[in-house]
């Protein structure tokens, strides 16, 4: 089962994370990580470092941030360069996540490409019908 870590800007990881325990209930290898106000890369960097290690299965895992190019992105990418079984997936959404949840068991790329169309078939715009 690949592990998931949910990081970005201020409490997006523990608000995700706790909209998933209530929709999901309890997940194993499910854990969050927030870039808090005040808190240097550096210190986001050693925290991603120890959840990683964490997390990290023989299958792998996939950090989930909020937006590319901010600093949460960034210093995944950078954990994750060397690290053959991570991968780093911004502009993630509740949909998305909650669907990958029951699809650890697919292979790493095929779970990534998974979410990936989640995340945007999760995207819609109520009309009503007339």
């Amino acid at each position: 089962m690949l592990g998931l870590l949910i990081c970005g800007h201020g409490l997006f990881g523990s608000g995700v994370f706790s909209s998933l325990q209530l929709i999901a209930g309890e997940q194993e290898r499910l854990d969050f990580l927030d870039f808090k106000e005040g808190m240097s890369a550096e210190e986001l960097a050693e925290s991603l470092e120890f959840k990683m290690k964490a997390l990290t299965t023989s299958t792998g895992m996939v950090i989930l941030t909020d937006i590319p190019g901010g600093t949460p992105f960034n210093e995944a990418v950078k954990k994750s360069l060397n690290k053959e079984k991570v991968r780093v997936v911004a502009g993630v959404n509740l949909p998305m996540i909650l669907d990958g949840l029951f699809k650890r068991d697919l292979p790493l790329d095929e779970f990534v490409e998974a979410i990936l169309k989640s995340g945007k078939t999760g995207i819609q715009e109520f009309c009503l019908k007339q």
